[in-house]
């Protein structure tokens, strides 16, 4: 919860239905590259604060800036990955599920 700026968990509920219906509404329910191949995406201090909670995880994350949001991620480079499946396969261990804090994912 306090990753996200909300204080009490039926207030981001709420938000995060109205931000769903919003995008329904306007058109918007695209994959969007920033929210699906991004670690965290957001203001530049919500990044900065999720990467600091990686820890030594967020070591060779990155930060990048595209239309007024921050999104950490992983540079393509880094793997080498040659198929779709490497990638994939290294995906998976980026992942805080959501009914997890940040301190029960770093366990």
């Amino acid at each position: 919860m306090e990753l996200s700026g909300f204080s009490d968990l039926r207030d981001f509920q709420t938000a995060h239905r109205q931000w769903g219906e919003q995008a329904l509404e306007n058109s918007l329910a695209i994959r969007d590259d920033r929210w699906s191949e991004a670690i965290a995406v957001g203001s530049l201090a919500f990044v900065e604060n999720v990467k600091n909670h990686l820890g030594v995880k967020a070591t060779h994350r990155i930060v990048t800036e595209a239309e007024g949001s921050y999104a950490l991620r992983d540079p393509a480079e880094a793997y080498g990955a040659k198929s779709t499946d490497e990638i994939e396969a290294l995906r998976t261990q980026t992942s805080i599920f959501w009914d997890e804090t940040v301190a029960e994912a770093k366990a």
